[in-house]
């Protein structure tokens, strides 16, 4: 689970001279005061001058930027460790043993001429990072992890209560039972799993009870169900088409 507190990161690869120079550099300079970030090396080496130039043109400081090794460093102090080593030379063959290791195959920039291989690198890692920190910057969270999420999706009426919920942002029970063509028990027993599990909250105005996704739902998880979303766009059509036609249908004046 996601903690509040500040997070360490380490990115590791075989000489500490410039793909984890450069992520070091460049993710202290994305993620602000909520992470802690290092990098070190197997078999560390001077940092490449070419690191230098490419942070300069991008207006990133260099500043604190030192070769050092692995060994020198307490690894279970770090959240996470980011392994950036080319699978296709088998560097970095020995990982260490953490519970939140995260591996980014990428090429060693160093034997390539000029300064292009590096602005490459520079520019694969901001989109790297600027995803890790838009899916790990949150605060606390109910939801279990990944597995519960496939468990609720792999049900096909589960699915599409997700769905709905994506495009509407709150529903009735009344209004799930007529466009599902579901019993109410059945769908009020999926409801309320999707509750417990963390997924969904319920909000009361006045008579009426909505289901809606609770508000500190991993940005990770909205980014799962945004993405089914949008890559499926006629998965809910006839459902949508029935919600469309319910007759003095009331609406969540939160959504």
């Amino acid at each position: 689970m996601v903690s509040a507190k500040t997070r360490k990161v380490l990115f590791l690869c075989t000489g500490n001279s410039a793909r984890s120079q450069v992520a070091e550099a460049l993710f202290r300079s994305l993620a602000g005061d909520g992470f802690i970030v290092e990098s070190a090396g197997m078999n560390p080496s001077h940092v490449d001058q070419r690191v230098f130039d490419v942070l300069s043109g991008f207006e990133v400081s260099s500043a604190g930027l030192v070769s050092k090794s692995v060994e020198t460093l307490n690894l279970e102090s770090f959240d996470f460790i980011i392994t950036l080593c080319d699978r296709a030379k088998m560097e970095c063959a020995t990982y260490p043993d953490h519970s939140d290791l995260i591996h980014w195959d990428i090429e060693d920039p160093k034997p390539k001429e000029g300064l292009k291989p590096f602005v490459d690198l520079f520019t694969d890692l901001k989109d790297r990072i600027s995803l890790f920190l838009l899916l790990n910057g949150e605060g606390e969270h109910t939801v279990e992890g990944p597995i519960e999420l496939f468990k609720v999706l792999s049900d096909p009426l589960r699915l599409k209560v997700f769905m709905l919920l994506e495009d509407e942002g709150a529903l009735t029970v009344s209004d799930l039972t007529n466009v599902l063509g579901m019993s109410q028990p059945k769908v009020s027993r999926h409801l309320a799993l999707l509750r417990d599990s963390g997924f969904l909250s319920v909000q009361k105005e006045g008579l009426w009870v909505f289901y809606k996704f609770t508000e500190n739902l991993p940005v990770w998880v909205r980014h799962v169900i945004s993405t089914i979303r949008n890559g499926n766009p006629g998965i809910i059509n006839t459902e949508k088409q029935l919600l469309n036609k319910l007759e003095n249908r009331k609406l969540s004046n939160s959504k």
